[in-house]
């Protein structure tokens, strides 16, 4: 038997001590409660430092575990190596915005291999021009839109500067803003947030200058994350692209942590909205009065929502309406109903839920016979209080 049974028991008297009166049930009642009130006690300190333990730890642990990763590609099995003179790049994600349909990367030449130029032979380091597919590039010039070739190069790369490591030239590094495309099939509209996907292809070669040779290309490195979003690079289906020429399928959709954060906030939002509703059906519809401070929480919540809708991270202009839970009340003033909604009205509704009943009358406490025929005080004949 456990100490806060022992101790009830003990403040209890016996059966024919009680007697005396309802004093001794009070006594016995409050000694009870002050044990089940020290119980709660330490079940919520217990409770609340358990909280301030694992909440931080569980969230840290979600944060690495969900966050956005790197970006990243590997060449798929069928992509053949270049044999000849090839140019490594680093590529580095910079950022992706559906709301323009862009995505900006940034790239930067390594070096070189498989390669005869170097500071001792400059004779083999001939200039290189690099082309990208400019129809997948998002471009402002008014220039028609054609199939063919690409002829104006991206980049002009002197290997000179780079070989002998010329202090003045120019960073051999260039920004690229390519477009976003439907892929195939998939939610690729904002209305569709936060479950929209989208892709982005990069096609790129490069050739000699003056012999008009391939010029073999390949991603060395890659790093870079795009806030929000996650990103799955894959090489493009068509095996009959040459050896040497990049072609990569960028696939962008948002994050796992963004796809908690927004079904969270409108779950929530759609549950307090209901619960308004309710209230507001409760009182207009069926006539029951409302306490003061529930006129309170539609203003309220009408700013809250608004704010709450604008932290989603990447979130439309305009997403949702602005709901208006003002607007019911003016049918009528709650505050000013005959009816009162009280539990004493439910019970009387579902006399089932009324465990009082049970035992007797309402307002009346059980009784229990007592040994020597003696009865307490608000019992009916022939009983005593329990």
């Amino acid at each position: 038997m456990s100490d806060s049974t022992q101790h009830s028991h003990s403040a209890c008297p016996p059966l024919k001590s009680r007697q005396t009166g309802l004093s001794d049930m009070t006594q016995c009642d409050e000694a009870a409660g002050s044990a089940r009130r020290r119980r709660t006690v330490r079940l919520w300190i217990i409770f609340c430092l358990a909280s301030l333990c694992c909440v931080p730890l569980v969230s840290v642990m979600l944060g690495l575990h969900l966050h956005a990763r790197d970006f990243s590609y590997t060449p798929a099995p069928w992509v053949s190596a270049f044999p000849g003179r090839t140019i490594l790049f680093e590529v580095v994600l910079v950022d992706a915005d559906p709301k323009t349909r862009l995505m900006i990367m940034d790239w930067q030449i390594l070096g070189e291999k498989s390669s005869d130029c170097s500071s001792s032979n400059l004779k083999a380091c001939t200039d290189i021009d690099i082309f990208f597919d400019d129809n997948l590039l998002s471009t402002s010039t008014t220039q028609s839109r054609t199939n063919n070739r690409p002829t104006e190069p991206i980049f002009h790369f002197n290997s000179t500067a780079l070989a002998i490591n010329d202090p003045v030239a120019n960073t051999p590094t260039f920004r690229t803003e390519l477009a976003l495309f439907s892929p195939g099939n998939h939610q690729s509209s904002l209305i569709f947030y936060p479950f929209d996907r989208y892709s982005a292809e990069i096609f790129v070669f490069a050739q000699d200058s003056n012999t008009k040779e391939l010029v073999g290309i390949e991603i060395h490195r890659t790093r870079g994350i795009a806030t929000g979003f996650k990103t799955v690079a894959v090489s493009g289906s068509d095996t009959t692209i040459p050896a040497g020429m990049i072609d990569v399928i960028i696939e962008v959709r948002r994050g796992n942590l963004v796809k908690s954060f927004s079904v969270v906030a409108t779950i929530s939002i759609w549950m307090i909205t209901v619960i308004l509703l309710l209230v507001m059906i409760t009182c207009v519809f069926f006539g029951f009065r409302q306490k003061s401070e529930v006129l309170c929480i539609p203003v309220g919540t009408l700013f809250a929502f608004t704010q709450l809708r604008a932290s989603m991270p990447g979130a439309p202009e305009g997403f949702g309406d602005l709901l208006d839970f003002a607007r019911p009340f003016i049918l009528s003033d709650p505050t000013e109903k005959p009816q009162v909604l009280s539990w004493e009205l439910l019970f009387e509704a579902f006399p089932r839920l009324d465990h009082r009943k049970s035992n007797g009358q309402l307002g009346k406490e059980p009784c229990a016979e007592l040994g020597d025929g003696n009865r307490l005080n608000m019992c009916p004949e022939g009983a005593s209080k329990l």
